[in-house]
């Protein structure tokens, strides 16, 4: 208790008021005035010099690690502060926050894809594995263009899987209610059917809005929104115009006769005539 009230001056240089006058809290025994339990303390300590994020992140990783090491020999829980700690702290869990966040997003496209695709496991397995690639290739032009992994950048992953949806599920759809029997037949049916509306309807529109960003002052908005949801409309458009309509020929999911017929009225006798002339056309390869 001396220690902590003195002020260091000539006639004491140890004084402790100015450092330590509110590092050790204890309560007082009020039968002999004495210290009754400590209840906290701290102690300061001293960063080299961090001239950079990478060196802000190494040092709090490393506080950490000393506080644990403590930890491990003294019965009380030690854990290290400092002002700059509060930002760089998420950036030792975003990793994983990423790796959560995405895979909650990626279940939950297959889930919704499977129930509004009248429960076809082989639509919603082949939208959702378009979607995840779409995602990955994300990735790839982020670190083309230097764009490094932070909040605005996890949200912006997020929000691309759910763009990314809808450049696949109408062409599934429409490879799914198609009314023919051949595979490549019902991929350039849904091209033609749901192609231009995706084309024209979601990347124009999408990409005729973002480009107001391009003129922005604001390094956030230029980097982070602008050639991030550039990127995110060219490969959905890539992956949905391109990648998925040949995807589907080889394995898109089978046809289902009784979706087909509930929702285009496409009745047996017409059935019959389509699969008649579907056998009888050749494949040109």
């Amino acid at each position: 208790q001396w220690y902590q009230r003195r002020v260091r001056g000539d006639s004491c240089t140890k004084g402790g008021h100015a450092a330590y006058g509110n590092a050790v809290n204890y309560t007082t025994n009020t039968t002999t005035g004495g210290v009754s339990q400590f209840t906290a303390s701290l102690f300061m300590s001293y960063h080299t010099t961090c001239r950079n994020s990478s060196d802000f992140i190494a040092a709090y990783t490393q506080a950490r690690n000393l506080s644990n090491l403590m930890m491990e020999n003294v019965n009380a829980t030690i854990y290290p502060y400092s002002v700059f700690y509060v930002y760089y702290e998420m950036y030792v869990t975003m990793v994983n926050q990423v790796a959560i966040n995405l895979s909650v997003c990626i279940v939950a496209v297959f889930i919704v894809s499977f129930v509004l695709l009248n429960f076809n496991f082989m639509a919603a397995v082949i939208t959702t594995t378009t979607v995840l690639m779409i995602t990955v290739n994300m990735f790839g032009m982020m670190y083309l263009l230097d764009i490094n992994i932070n909040p605005v950048s996890l949200v912006n992953l997020v929000m691309s899987v759910g763009i990314s949806v809808e450049f696949c599920s109408h062409i599934t759809r429409s490879f799914a209610l198609s009314r023919h029997f051949s595979r490549v037949e019902r991929a350039k049916e849904a091209l033609a059917k749901t192609g231009s509306s995706v084309l024209s309807g979601i990347f124009m529109t999408k990409l005729i809005g973002i480009s107001v960003l391009a003129f922005a002052k604001s390094q956030i908005f230029e980097i982070y929104y602008f050639r991030m949801y550039v990127c995110i409309v060219a490969l959905g458009m890539l992956h949905g115009l391109v990648f998925l309509p040949v995807f589907l020929t080889f394995f898109g999911p089978a046809r289902n006769s009784s979706v087909v017929e509930k929702s285009s009225g496409f009745g047996k006798i017409e059935e019959e005539e389509e699969r008649n002339r579907s056998e009888r056309t050749p494949l040109l390869l």
